[in-house]
């Protein structure tokens, strides 16, 4: 039970670890699209090089000298804090990703509103102003019809053309507000705006994610190191003797 229990914290403290060593290089590598590959191997060496750093700290921190432990716990520390701006770095643009394409979405939505608010406008001043022709004259009514019907067409086509356009743009937003639905339901749940709502998930993600990874590699190798003492049986109590 012991062998198996520690391998399953091992296995845990490893997957967290890839996970997230995972995400914080992507999100170093966006940041630095300069030399991406160089920033992730440097990322990826530096990560590897914080666990081997915090075990070994965990292993052998009352032989070390104060100097190399107060080090090792500084470089530990800025490495966590170095994977943490990964991750909110790689979150922060898989988010804005979609929400930028929502906005640009809601954005031509309007504009296409307001351009068909304008067509329906002409539509009702040429309308006003054929009906403003009294019904006893009824030649230049039928004039003023023949002249406005072309206008009147092409306003019309206009209109469902702009119609289409957005019951098109409508479905893309649809399908935008679906890839950040918890985002846009949270935001309308407590009155908040998408992005503030955002940016304080991907906050708790960062506070968890690599501290977490740390505090289960630490885990694990106090249980390889104290696998006597923590999976050890515990003393059957003597029975007493009954009575004679």
């Amino acid at each position: 039970m012991n062998k198996a229990y520690i391998f399953l914290l091992g296995f845990t403290a490893a997957t967290v670890s890839l996970v997230g060593a995972t995400f914080s290089i992507s999100g170093l590598a966006k940041l630095f699209s300069g030399a991406p590959i160089a920033v992730m191997v440097m990322a990826g060496a530096l990560e590897f090089a914080k666990l081997v750093s915090a075990s070994f700290l965990h292993q052998n921190w009352k032989r070390l000298h104060p100097i190399m432990r107060a080090y090792l716990c500084l470089a530990v520390t800025i490495l966590m804090s170095i994977t943490s701006l990964g991750i909110f770095g790689y979150l922060s643009y898989a988010y804005q990703h979609t929400s930028s394409e929502l906005k640009a979405t809601m954005l031509q939505l309007e504009y296409l509103n307001t351009e068909d608010r304008k067509v329906q406008e002409e539509i009702t001043r040429l309308q006003t102003e054929l009906d403003s022709i009294p019904t006893s004259r009824v030649s230049k009514r039928l004039e003023m019809q023949k002249e406005f019907e072309p206008r009147f067409d092409q306003l019309r086509r206009q209109s469902i053309e702009l119609q289409i356009k957005m019951k098109d743009e409508n479905l893309k937003k649809l399908s935008f507000q679906i890839e950040i639905g918890p985002v846009v339901y949270v935001a309308q749940l407590f009155n908040k705006n998408m992005d503030d709502v955002a940016t304080w998930l991907i906050i708790l993600f960062v506070f968890v994610f690599d501290p977490l990874a740390v505090s289960l590699v630490l885990a694990t190798s106090f249980a390889i190191k104290n696998k006597d003492k923590l999976f050890a049986p515990e003393p059957v109590p003597a029975q007493s003797r009954p009575a004679a």
